[in-house]
């Protein structure tokens, strides 16, 4: 492995059995304002309800975020149903550190198309992309502890549990736990092989 080496733009679209993960458009914005602006999918997310002016802010970034240039860029994709193109999700890859090749991975997903394993399928192939086209050696998660479907879907996943922060930040008035997950390159090729991808 070469490791992270920048700049870096994923090749997409990439589709998946039934999704595409994309580079966000323009006229997204009602699709995404649909789980951004509800209070259930923004629960456990750094951010409030979003508006739509808002989320048309946040849009213009997500349209930019389609490579990592340094320390701190992501990268944003939709996620759509494949066969009707429907926006169902928002997932990122975060550039924490060159040196240590590490990568944080994010997601929200619409609560209307929850329990469909479409954010288990986004999130495997967010973490192919980490792996094998970025040269990530390590990619981490970091989820609220009251959070247990996210946590679930990590789990699923094969990804470790590393610890258990318990009380250690302030987040949206609340004093709450934090529980850190983790998965290296050659762990998730293992696991790759396993399952036959």
């Amino acid at each position: 492995m070469t490791g992270v080496d920048l700049p870096v733009s994923p090749t997409v679209p990439i589709r998946t059995p039934r999704l595409v993960l994309r580079p966000f458009a323009e006229d997204d914005v009602d699709a995404l304002l649909v789980f951004h602006s509800d209070p259930q999918a923004v629960r456990y997310v750094p951010y409030s309800p979003r508006d739509r002016d808002a989320v048309a802010d946040v849009l213009e970034r997500k349209r930019a975020g389609t490579g990592w240039r340094k320390e701190g860029d992501l990268i944003e994709l939709a996620v759509t149903l494949a066969d009707e193109g429907t926006l169902i999700g928002d997932v990122l890859l975060a550039l924490r550190s060159v040196e240590h090749e590490t990568v944080e991975v994010g997601y929200i997903f619409a609560p209307a198309h929850g329990g469909q394993g479409y954010a288990t399928e986004a999130v495997r192939a967010l973490l192919d992309l980490a792996f094998g086209e970025l040269g990530a050696r390590r990619v981490v998660a970091r989820v609220d502890d009251r959070n247990a479907p996210s946590r679930r879907l990590l789990e699923r996943l094969g990804v470790r549990l590393e610890a258990h922060q318990i009380e250690n930040e302030w987040f949206k008035g609340e004093l709450t736990s934090e529980v850190d997950y983790a998965v290296l390159a050659r762990e998730w090729r293992a696991m790759s092989a396993q399952r036959g991808s």
